[in-house]
């Protein structure tokens, strides 16, 4: 019986998978043949096609949190900045600077310096308020010059201001999103692949029709293509080499 190299589907990420079977299935469209003979199975695959496009949005919105998660560490970082040098200089007395000093103590006093501690919205809020505070306090500008952490203070309130602006855009969509079980619908989706595939192997032995022939060689590629790459991930992977940061494996040209 002729074989196909199967593409080995489980192994893809979500966001792989929802672009590898659409390819899949538009190799598969062009043979009548498998209309001819395999029509139920080959558009019970082609039915998962809806459900793919709804997995593929939810990644989407997974990804814009994953954006946030780094957007809220950068700012942590701006905060605490602050705050570290604001605890150095009351420690200890620089001639000249003790006012500077005394205002940012004031500051975090009121504000706290557990700031970076918080989630999201509460954070993003202890921020504006600061801010606002900093601003209207006279002399609270000045201190911060003479810190050197006028620099900071001004990426820090960008931060913040990106991450709010990032914070809101993201609940509209994700309100928008239609949650489904991307485990389920894949598992399912998996098994009318692997009965198609059947199908195909069985009339490319019993018929003497080509294009079986033409069929499995290009499902074959197709195979091959995503499985090499999916081998050399795994690889990475036993020698500890992290692949989470590597580029999606896209649909062949």
């Amino acid at each position: 019986m002729e074989k196909i190299e199967k593409l080995k589907h489980w192994y893809l990420r979500n966001t792989e998978f929802t672009r590898a079977i659409p390819h899949l299935v538009a190799i598969i469209d062009k043979y009548s043949c498998v209309k001819q003979h395999l029509g139920n199975r080959f558009e019970a695959v082609k039915g998962f096609l809806p459900a793919l496009d709804k997995i593929e949005v939810q990644e989407r919105s997974w990804q814009e949190a994953k954006v946030l998660d780094e957007e809220e560490r950068a700012r942590d970082a701006f905060v605490n900045t602050i705050i570290r040098t604001e605890r150095n200089y009351a420690r200890v007395v620089v001639p000249g600077y003790e006012n500077a000093s005394e205002l940012l103590t004031a500051l975090f006093d009121k504000h706290g310096r557990d700031i970076a501690y918080d989630r999201n919205i509460a954070e993003t809020q202890r921020i504006y308020n600061l801010t606002k505070d900093v601003e209207r306090t006279p002399g609270m500008l000045e201190a911060l010059d003479a810190l050197a952490l006028t620099p900071v203070y001004n990426a820090m309130k960008e931060a913040n201001k990106h991450f709010d602006e990032l914070w809101q855009q993201r609940n509209k969509d994700f309100s928008e999103v239609e949650h489904v079980d991307s485990k389920a619908i894949r598992a399912d989706c998996g098994k009318a692949i692997v009965a198609l595939y059947e199908g195909i192997e069985y009339w490319a032995t019993e018929s003497e029709d080509a294009d079986w022939q033409r069929l499995i060689a290009e499902l074959s590629q197709l195979g091959s293509y995503y499985n090499q790459q999916i081998k050399a991930r795994i690889t990475r992977r036993k020698n500890k080499k992290s692949s989470e940061d590597e580029p999606q494996i896209q649909p062949p040209s």
